[in-house]
């Protein structure tokens, strides 16, 4: 028996539900008023009997008792069997409004699952079948934007990897044709192969990142040495490019933190900085604020809109003005930012971003201390370049 309600479909199932609980509810109405009834009107027999001066005769009594009894039997069975007729058409069109919705979420969920992410089933309250409809919305709207963004993903990752490929295939063309030199095609075919390489290696590592998956090795470091280090890295660069380098150590701090990803971390920071400023500098400040060891990066370049400050830590996202730049310029792909966040929260810390067009962008890091007491250096200021 349990194995065929089972095999009914929802309409069905809902309208005998429906009507089991309306004939429970009938026949338990019917047995307690048929039970409870004479309590009620077997006084007023007593007071009609005396009202008419009818004499104490059995019989009468009797045949009055009967006679209410079967009138109000009757139309007991009378109110059921209208009431039962009744409830099967409420029924019916309940159980059909709400097989109706459900098919609903049943043929968005099929279309969505051919491909229509844009699918959106209409509002219908704020009942269980409303959240469900919110939900459902919620859900498709988040598939949507995956969508989105996978293909951006496979265009961008297409338009990176065709830049260094055209260019290894103009100097292989240009070797076989005779027009180059192994000596002068030589180092451009090196560059472009090295592209290739941290293209595959940044994808490779945000993939892990995102999947968190990347293990780190957490120490004690000193914040100050941490990010003197970084740098130093970039004297050279940044006097190339006629900038200043500031390295501004108002407090040190003992953190926990992975040595190698930290400093991979503080690399793209100031490499972001460098591509995007023009004129002026950057100025790195360590300290400790609410808690916490924290590095900024402050730099003087153009800034960020804000139509592209939600995007920044988005795998390849990069902005229109950095589109528009030069290839040779080094431009990166856009990656650096999305494994640089992945990180630090791999470490337990925090990254976030600020920025105003036209008046630079401000990173900060911020990452747990180790617990124990920093040295507490005096607030120092050195112009690295």
């Amino acid at each position: 028996m349990q194995h065929r309600f089972a095999g009914l479909g929802l309409r069905p199932k809902l309208l005998l539900s429906y009507l089991a609980v309306i004939a429970l509810a009938a026949t338990t109405m019917i047995v307690i008023a048929e039970w409870t009834a004479p309590l009620f009107y077997r006084s007023h027999i007593e007071q009609m009997v005396r009202m008419f001066g009818i004499r104490d005769i059995p019989e009468m009594r009797h045949e009055l008792f009967t006679g209410f009894n079967g009138a109000f039997g009757s139309a007991l069975i009378v109110a059921s069997v209208v009431t039962l007729l009744i409830a099967v058409v409420v029924s019916a069109f309940i159980s059909r409004q709400i097989l109706r919705s459900v098919q609903r979420v049943s043929h968005a969920s099929t279309r969505i699952a051919a491909g229509h992410y844009a699918e959106r089933l209409p509002e219908m309250g704020r009942d269980e079948l409303g959240e469900l409809t919110s939900s459902f919305n919620l859900m498709a709207q988040a598939l949507e934007a995956t969508e989105v963004r996978r293909r951006e993903l496979i265009g961008t990752v297409a338009h990176e990897l065709r830049t260094p490929l055209t260019g290894m295939r103009g100097l292989t063309e240009g070797l076989l044709d005779g027009v180059f030199r192994i000596e002068e095609a030589g180092p451009d075919l090196l560059r472009e192969i090295r592209r290739l390489e941290r293209l595959t290696d940044e994808l490779s590592l945000v993939t892990r990142a995102e999947a968190g998956v990347i293990p780190v090795s957490l120490r004690t470091a000193s914040l100050a040495d941490l990010v003197r280090v970084a740098c130093t890295q970039f004297e050279r660069p940044f006097g190339n490019k006629g900038l200043t380098l500031t390295l501004n150590v108002q407090q040190d701090a003992l953190v926990l933190a992975d040595l190698d990803r930290f400093t991979q971390v503080l690399v793209n920071l100031l490499s972001n900085a460098l591509r995007h400023t023009s004129e002026g500098g950057v100025t790195v400040s360590t300290g400790i604020h609410a808690g916490l060891g924290q590095v900024t990066v402050q730099d003087t370049g153009e800034g960020i809109a804000p139509h592209d400050l939600p995007h920044v830590f988005e795998r390849f996202y990069r902005s229109d003005t950095s589109r528009a730049r030069n290839a040779d310029e080094n431009i990166g792909t856009g990656i650096g930012l999305t494994v640089s966040r992945h990180l630090v929260e791999a470490m337990g810390g925090t990254l976030r971003l600020t920025s105003k067009v036209g008046r630079g962008t401000l990173l900060t890091v911020n990452l747990p201390l180790d617990g124990q007491p920093g040295e507490q250096a005096r607030p120092s200021q050195k112009q690295v370049s």
